[in-house]
């Protein structure tokens, strides 16, 4: 069964299913189901955003600058130890653009996480083969800090993350 049908049956519920309880009740002459989910305050409309930013170079002591690693799968772990998330992980991802950057927009479901930059860690999961630097290379997850927020967007950004070629 659909939210819109749950949605329907509980105001119907509430207002009173009969013809004569109804008759001047506003609620029953609605018709789109975009009316029925506004006015009872459910929505799809996200009311926050929270976003993970940051840079992937790989580095080597023969080069004097480090270059950008394009496609590499990109992560935010988050641990916390409130009585609701204890123990648990959760993961969302992305992925490398030629600069080497990426941008991870969380799902909702964890925007409402306390003290997110402490809690969560950006690690890399997979760094493309063709990559002179190599996943084994990565000694530990990268923290968070909170560099913008506004208008119901929060920014966190892990900075960049600078890994060795596969030659060291």
């Amino acid at each position: 069964m659909n939210y819109f049908c749950v949605l329907v049956m509980l105001l119907l519920i509430l207002v009173g299913a009969s013809p004569a309880a109804g008759e001047d009740n506003p609620l029953l002459e609605l018709s789109s189901r975009d009316e029925v989910v506004q006015i009872a305050g459910y929505g799809e409309e996200k009311l926050s955003t929270v976003l993970i930013t940051g840079s992937l170079h790989c580095e080597s002591p023969d080069q004097p600058h480090a270059w950008p690693i394009q496609g590499a799968s990109v992560g935010v772990n988050c641990h916390s130890h409130g009585s609701k998330w204890r123990g648990k992980s959760v993961v969302a991802g992305g992925v490398t653009d030629e600069f080497g950057e990426f941008m991870i927009d969380l799902p909702s479901h964890l925007h409402a996480i306390p003290n997110l930059e402490r809690v969560c860690t950006v690690k890399i999961h997979r760094i493309p083969k063709a990559s002179l630097c190599r996943q084994g290379h990565v000694k530990k997850q990268k923290g968070l800090r909170l560099s913008s927020f506004g208008n119901g967007i929060r920014t966190y950004n892990a900075g960049n993350i600078r890994i060795k070629d596969g030659g060291n």
